[in-house]
């Protein structure tokens, strides 16, 4: 549990989780998996209709492509800068994940996977008072989402959750 409460004290994270209704404080692993801390949320979608239309809801505008665009061939090397040329796709689709976006002007980053969509708050390696004003926010769009919400948004012990 130390870990856990390492960056923010144990009451801090209540009085947050108090004050989220959906979003959850996620303790990142750190160092060499090199993520951070977040407040996520995830939502399941059946169909990619049902993930159009929740994005589009918050203002995030998809790509989407006409033909399979350039993709990383598997075992060749790339430079990084070159790398990120490929845009990733979502899982059977050619629309291009949303990434590094804006909602209602508050940037989150947000990633689709196997049915599902998490949305993820933070300033770099860290959660602040602002990311949890901003995610109080976006949580007003969400209020009204048909869409089943995950709870806690991923299987891990990491998350800290008002239960």
């Amino acid at each position: 549990m130390e870990y856990l409460f390492r960056e923010h004290s144990e009451k801090k994270l209540r009085r947050w989780a108090q004050r989220l209704k959906f979003f959850r404080f996620f303790r990142a692993l750190g160092g060499h998996a090199n993520d951070g801390d977040s407040l996520d949320i995830s939502f399941v979608y059946k169909e990619l209709a049902q993930l159009d239309t929740f994005l589009a809801d918050l203002g995030v505008d998809l790509v989407k492509f006409d033909a399979l665009p350039p993709q990383p061939v598997p075992g060749v090397a790339y430079q990084g800068d070159l790398f990120l040329q490929f845009p990733s796709l979502i899982d059977d689709t050619l629309w291009q994940q949303p990434g590094q976006c804006t909602i209602t002007g508050i940037e989150v980053f947000i990633w689709c996977h196997a049915g599902v969509v998490k949305i993820s708050l933070h300033d770099g390696y860290a959660v602040s008072e602002q990311n949890v004003r901003d995610a109080a926010v976006i949580e007003k769009l969400l209020a009204r989402v048909v869409l089943e919400r995950i709870d806690p948004p991923a299987d891990s012990r990491h998350y800290f959750c008002p239960e």
